[in-house]
């Protein structure tokens, strides 16, 4: 009975502190997950990429695995709460046939919904147009664009530069259907073409240039239904960075 009465205390003195000691770990652990999930509640700002890939390399397949499109740059950022991908200092080519492509770079790109069927080009934006020998049938500078990978077109309203192998033709926007082949200036468009060590000059409101005849048309006059068309969708575009923003 005295042996009892000696054990028991005993017993119970090492089941409180097991309990206390449980109990410590318990609110520790709880203390440690709380302040993890605040600190990632923290980070979740819309204007900080929270996934991002350095010298990145992505290819596009059709169907039949003929690749449609290269896409390769410094970086391609990722952000939360949003659908959107910026890429920085992006290269792509875009394969019109299995012998003929055209080439993409500029200094940024954002795509409002990270699946490469928009792609809005700012800074140094280039464009170059090879047929089937690697000549460069045409090259086309402006400062931004937007393009459509899967269909091949380029669109802006920004004052554009368009160099072929026999002239030189300024404009303020564009719309290039390298499917097609041609190229169409909206506006003020002014072209100097060199023969024979001549130079002639030819200007005109809109002009489009058939990259099968190598050739340049006058077009008329319209009510600029393009640039305002365009303008709409850059604006659909940079609803998705503004959102996010001002958020």
């Amino acid at each position: 009975m005295k042996l009892y009465k000696d054990i028991m205390p005993k017993i119970l003195r090492e089941n409180i502190i097991g309990l206390i000691i449980f109990l410590v770990i318990v609110i520790w652990f709880n203390y440690v997950l709380t302040n993890a999930l605040h600190q990632n509640d923290g980070n979740k700002n819309s204007n900080i990429s929270n996934h991002f890939l350095n010298n990145f390399h992505m290819t596009e397949t059709d169907s039949k695995g003929k690749i449609k499109w290269i896409l390769v740059g410094e970086r391609l950022e990722k952000f939360p709460d949003s659908e959107r991908s910026e890429v920085f200092m992006p290269k792509m080519k875009i394969k019109s046939s299995d012998t003929e492509s055209w080439n993409i770079t500029a200094k940024h790109a954002l795509d409002p919904d990270s699946l490469f069927n928009s792609i809005y080009l700012t800074d140094n934006v280039v464009f170059d147009k090879f047929d089937d020998l690697a000549a460069n049938q045409i090259h086309i500078t402006t400062s931004k664009a937007i393009i459509y990978p899967n269909t091949e077109i380029v669109e802006t309203t920004e004052f554009a530069t368009i160099v072929t192998p026999d002239s030189t033709t300024t404009g303020n926007g564009i719309i290039a259907d390298m499917k097609k082949g041609h190229v169409k200036i909206l506006s003020n468009a002014k072209r100097i073409s060199f023969a024979d060590e001549q130079s002639q000059q030819l200007e005109g409101d809109r002009m489009m240039y058939d990259l099968e005849k190598k050739s340049w048309v006058l077009l008329k006059k319209d009510n600029q239904n393009d640039k305002i068309e365009i303008n709409k969708r850059v604006k659909t575009i940079l609803k998705t960075l503004k959102k996010n923003t001002d958020e």
